[in-house]
């Protein structure tokens, strides 16, 4: 099995990604592409190939911070990444190719953001989970699973009763977005990507990626970003203006991105991952979602500890309450170049 390291797009690894029922937008060439830009880290884009045939691909963007250190990691700005392949044969290939980058990059680790794990003796975090929903050509279908106990129903109407319509879009609603994105993660304590990262995947991969924007009036009161792929939406960015939270505009949101893609035929919507018992966790289980525990592996330099940079960790929590404390200004300019070193 030869592993190469490719340069620029190739059609048959596109179209292995696309044919690969675990195949997810982050594993495209797009993907890389925009978030090497956006971040301005490297991305080593790996193939197997074997008699001119795909077998497996692994993106891995190279995060070097003085704050978070020197680390590989599938894949930036994803729930999801690491190794993608159709046999074990291709899988060990890129799992050996990987560590011997990681060697000559002098990186710290390898984090592959796994489903499934992978069968070797690693470093692994079970506490991130995802929640996903089937979705249904009819949009009634899905509304009629919601029953009673879960109250969907009830903070949705709640929300059109008071108003609340959703729009979407393209690049041309990210300023929108971004006016209700970059201030809420400076609330929360923790550094908003940059708008030219998110502008880049908008444009890159304009068929894949959708803003969502809800307004009361002329007002955005909640917005999400979300990507489909493969059948698949997976939801991203999103965050609420909290003074409107009584009028539930979170619920529309994510009611009105579920209406748009069963007409679009999408298959499951995937709500993102969650810190199991965290607010956002008990938000998602209230749709009535399935839980999809994640396995986030870890290779070690051997002689180096694992530590993991994550804005959630206890060991950062003084940081996250002084980036509180910092001016609007400082924040909106600091953040973008401190969130490169946590793709």
């Amino acid at each position: 099995m030869n592993i190469e390291l490719l340069d620029q797009a190739d059609p048959m690894c596109e179209a292995f990604v696309r044919g690969h029922p675990d195949g997810r937008i982050c594993h495209l060439w797009a993907w890389s592409e925009a978030v090497q830009a956006g971040f301005r880290h490297r991305v080593y884009y790996l193939a197997a190939r074997e008699d001119g045939a795909v077998h497996g691909v692994l993106p891995l963007m190279h995060v070097r911070s003085l704050l978070f250190g020197n680390h590989l990691v599938s894949h930036a700005l994803s729930d999801y990444g690491g190794i993608l392949a159709d046999g074990d044969a291709a899988r060990d290939a890129l799992f050996s190719r990987a560590v011997e980058l990681a060697g000559q990059l002098r990186a710290e680790s390898i984090e592959f953001r796994n489903v499934q794990p992978l069968p070797y003796d690693l470093a692994v975090r079970t506490d991130k989970v995802s929640f996903r929903l089937a979705l249904a050509a009819n949009p009634e279908d899905v509304w009629s699973k919601f029953t009673s106990k879960s109250r969907i129903r009830n903070h949705v109407r709640t929300a059109e009763k008071a108003g609340i319509t959703v729009a979407d879009g393209g690049a041309e609603l990210l300023n929108e977005f971004y006016g209700l994105y970059a201030p809420r993660m400076h609330q929360l304590g923790s550094p908003a990507y940059s708008k030219e990262t998110l502008r880049l995947l908008l444009d890159r991969l304009p068929g894949n990626c959708r803003l969502f924007v809800a307004r009361l009036g002329a007002q955005p009161v909640a917005v999400t970003l979300t990507f489909c792929f493969n059948g698949i939406v997976e939801n991203s960015l999103g965050c609420t203006l909290v003074q409107y939270n009584n009028l539930n505009p979170n619920h529309m949101v994510f009611w009105g991105a579920m209406k748009h893609y069963c007409a679009a035929g999408a298959k499951w919507f995937e709500f993102g991952r969650s810190t199991r018992g965290g607010t956002g966790y008990n938000f998602k289980r209230q749709w009535l979602s399935e839980e999809v525990q994640l396995h986030y592996q870890y290779w070690v330099r051997p002689g180096t500890a694992l530590s993991v940079p994550t804005p959630d960790s206890p060991k950062y929590k003084w940081k996250v309450d002084l980036w509180k404390r910092l001016p609007a200004a400082v924040a909106n300019w600091l953040g973008p170049r401190i969130s490169r070193g946590l793709p």
